[in-house]
């Protein structure tokens, strides 16, 4: 029996104790805000989406080795309260990434007392008193038992994980002046692109814009421009400083590629003169699993097993999402296979085929015993004979 849900039964805090006035989960406007900056957006986005699609389950401790159940918990499947598994666990992760924590009301648990229904509260409306571990929402007092807390970067002593946002409200700040001088020089024209000034006699306002629309006709449309001695053209670039103010942007997605521990290129940064370089998109994910997903999965999971009783616990299979190539995956199961690690249907299983025939398996069986090395399944299209 789970440690925090001793009883089979529905919860009696519902949907609308909570949500009372039925505001949607992105109603702050300070997550909102720092998703407008471009590489909090895509560091944030790349994090919980790869999360939200990298596959989970329950197992359960069975003397050495580790079991799969056969019936998964509806935590695995789908725990979500009018949301599918893939939006209930983004919103999980970037709950997390964004506030620092995420806070889940439970609102229903199965006949093992695991939770079956649980929906992610705006985490801005939310708050731990880091006395005790007691949480509010919008000021009232929740029922702990009630409610999954799962902090991200979190201080001994504490019970309230510390906010991105808020610890580098600076530097978010900073990115989003740097965008809006981009916006306003770019698109409303904070500086022209030059002057086009006649050099004999002043011009009402009526004339010049006339001429300004026929240099631009002109110049837009490639053909020469004709003029005589009384006009003078002279091109304006950026002043310097306003260049380096526009690299601030750069700088900022640098920063941020920091703060989530993800690659600088993937947030519109630059590495600069690092040396390290990755042969292949395997190496590169691997790299972004262990530096990167690895320690949030890792909390996530340590969250849920708490509610799991007796020595189920969840994992997520983060080897999923490192399928580079065809020939790479299935020189990795025939190793796994002459090694013992894998079967012949667990292989399968992998694959999304379906269980061995008995003709396979006899194949299978003559293969072994004159010593030829074990392949790989074959296609479900491929005919037994």
């Amino acid at each position: 029996m789970s440690v925090f849900f001793r009883r089979a039964e529905q919860r009696s805090v519902s949907y609308q104790d909570v949500w009372g006035s039925g505001r949607a989960w992105f109603g702050s406007n300070t997550m909102e805000n720092a998703l407008r900056l471009g590489p909090v957006y895509a560091a944030s986005g790349l994090i919980a989406d790869m999360l939200a699609s990298t596959p989970w389950a329950a197992f359960r401790e069975s003397g050495d080795v580790p079991q799969r159940l056969s019936q998964q918990p509806q935590l695995v499947t789908g725990p979500g309260v009018k949301v599918d598994l893939y939006a209930w666990k983004f919103q999980l992760a970037v709950s997390c990434l964004l506030r620092g924590n995420a806070y889940g009301l439970v609102t229903a648990v199965d006949y093992r007392g695991i939770p079956s229904a649980i929906s992610w509260l705006n985490p801005e409306m939310c708050d731990v008193d880091d006395d005790n571990g007691d949480i509010y929402f919008e000021g009232r007092k929740l029922d702990r038992q009630s409610v999954i807390h799962v902090p991200g970067y979190l201080l001994p002593g504490h019970y309230k994980g510390l906010s991105p946002l808020g610890l580098f409200k600076e530097q978010m700040e900073t990115g989003m002046e740097a965008q809006r001088f981009g916006r306003k020089f770019f698109n409303r024209g904070a500086v022209p692109t030059a002057i086009l000034k006649n050099t004999e006699k002043s011009l009402s306002p009526v004339q010049a814009e006339v001429m300004k629309r026929r240099f631009v006709a002109s110049v837009s449309e490639s053909e020469p421009f004709v003029t005589g001695a009384d006009w003078d053209y002279k091109a304006i670039s950026v002043p310097q400083g306003e260049v380096q103010f526009l690299a601030g942007i750069k700088a900022t997605a640098n920063q941020i590629a920091a703060i989530y521990r993800v690659a600088p290129e993937d947030v519109g940064g630059e590495t600069g003169g690092s040396t390290l370089k990755y042969a292949s998109l395997e190496q590169d994910l691997i790299r972004f699993n262990i530096r990167t997903l690895r320690p949030w999965a890792t909390r996530f999971e340590s969250a849920f097993d708490a509610y799991m009783p007796g020595k189920d616990y969840l994992r997520f299979n983060l080897d999923a999402g490192v399928r580079a190539d065809i020939k790479s995956r299935f020189e990795a199961h025939a190793i796994a296979l002459n090694a013992g690690i894998e079967f012949m249907d667990e292989v399968r299983a992998l694959e999304e085929r379906p269980p061995a025939t008995e003709a396979q398996r006899a194949e299978w069986a003559a293969r072994q015993s004159k010593g030829v090395k074990p392949q790989t399944p074959r296609s479900d299209n491929a005919r037994d004979d």
